[in-house]
């Protein structure tokens, strides 16, 4: 009997950390690592300081915290979908605030796990002929905690920042080294809130600058300058205001901005299992005024 308990309390531990809960958990830690490396232990207790919600045995784990230089932060949250052979397929979402830093990933490749012909025209009916060479949509994943529906939202990319890719959608962007793919094209935003003729947008874009009013002549000539918040000339407004024009007609032809994806375990990838009512339209103006714009944060 004596042998017999000993044996049992060497088998019950080697056996508890061969569960797959533990293993997950290590899995889901080690993916968040880059993020929880930024945090810092800021009130001298002891401890690192940051938010959690770890239910990482399960399949779910959610880090996010500042650091002291600029007010920069970041978040990660993480989330495994299992498939018939048991194995761990992971969607993850990481933002970085101070380089501006959005991104989707997986431990395989996307387009391996998401649905068959997965792209725009799952959020846009029609042919787009808008010429771009930059991504100006985001696909941006809600990561579950609880069940495998997962939420996918497509929203603009901030202006002024052009992301690496070929495509108009993208799952991840950032700032690069020197801001070599970012301008500061924020005050065109300020334009559109201080005109007063709304045509004078129209008359920017298609270069009738002769045709703009005085009053509003002198709200685009704040705009023009030496220091790198500003622009050159009119020419130059013009041109980020065309490329702009160009994103809003692609914008007007989104049919939703939300897909909910289903999972299938058996084929190990996700399927679109509803779809989200055709969006509100703002005009040109209002969607100059109310989206983001990219500026540097430190």
């Amino acid at each position: 009997m004596k042998c017999l308990i000993k044996l049992l309390f060497i088998l019950i531990p080697l056996i508890g950390f061969g569960q797959p809960t533990n293993s997950l958990s290590e899995l889901l830690w080690s993916r968040v690592k880059t993020c929880h490396s930024m945090f810092e232990d800021m009130d001298e207790d002891g401890f690192t300081d940051f938010n959690k919600i770890d239910d990482s045995q399960n399949g779910y784990l959610m880090i996010s915290g500042g650091w002291p230089t600029c007010g920069c932060s970041c978040s990660s949250a993480v989330s495994a979908y299992k498939n018939q052979e048991g194995k761990y397929i992971i969607l993850q979402s990481d933002k970085v605030l101070c380089s501006w830093e959005r991104r989707i990933y997986s431990n395989k490749e996307l387009k391996e796990i998401l649905p068959i012909s997965f792209g725009i025209n799952s959020f846009i009916s029609g042919q787009i002929t808008e010429k771009i060479s930059y991504p100006v949509l985001f696909l941006d994943f809600e990561i579950p905690h609880i069940g495998t529906d997962t939420k996918v939202t497509i929203e603009l990319v901030p202006f002024g920042l052009k992301p690496d890719g070929n495509e108009l959608y993208c799952f991840e962007y950032k700032e690069n080294g020197g801001y070599s793919n970012c301008k500061s094209i924020y005050r065109i935003a300020d334009i559109a809130q201080e005109i007063k003729d709304d045509n004078t947008l129209d008359y920017l874009v298609k270069g009738d600058f002769d045709k703009i009013s005085k009053s509003d002549n002198n709200i685009i000539l704040k705009a023009i300058g030496d220091d790198d918040s500003r622009f050159k000339s009119k020419e130059e407004i013009q041109q980020y205001l065309r490329e702009l024009k160009k994103i809003y007609n692609i914008y007007l032809m989104l049919e939703t901005t939300e897909l909910t994806l289903g999972w299938n375990r058996q084929d190990s990838k996700f399927f679109i299992k509803d779809k989200g009512n055709k969006p509100d339209k703002l005009v040109f103006k209002d969607f100059l005024i109310k989206n983001k714009y990219w500026s540097p944060m430190c």
